[in-house]
């Protein structure tokens, strides 16, 4: 399931603990994957700093910010930090049904 699936779907309010049990795996698996992703991109960064010849680091990672790579790297940076929230919100939820 994509993440932006999944974020509508947990906003349902009447969801069993086994659904959010489920969400949260599937959410939990989704975050590991953008997590490799991230560090593959994160290995492309270095390597991408290292050749290019520029007068700054700024100018390097600016340029780095602009390619394919860069962008992509940027949205799983922010898809990441969504996620890790949502894991929290569910994981509480599951909490709440309990006690």
């Amino acid at each position: 399931m994509e993440l932006k699936t999944l974020i509508i779907a947990v906003k349902e309010k009447n969801l069993s603990k086994e659904q959010l049990e489920a969400y949260s795996d599937q959410m939990s698996q989704l975050f590991a994957e953008m997590m490799l992703e991230m560090s593959e991109l994160e290995k492309e960064e270095a390597l991408f700093m290292e050749r290019t010849i520029t007068p700054s680091v700024a100018a390097t990672k600016i340029k780095w910010k602009a390619t394919p790579s860069g962008q992509r790297l940027i949205v799983l940076k922010r898809y990441t930090l969504a996620t890790k929230e949502l894991l929290n919100s569910l994981k509480s939820r599951v909490y709440r049904l309990i006690y």
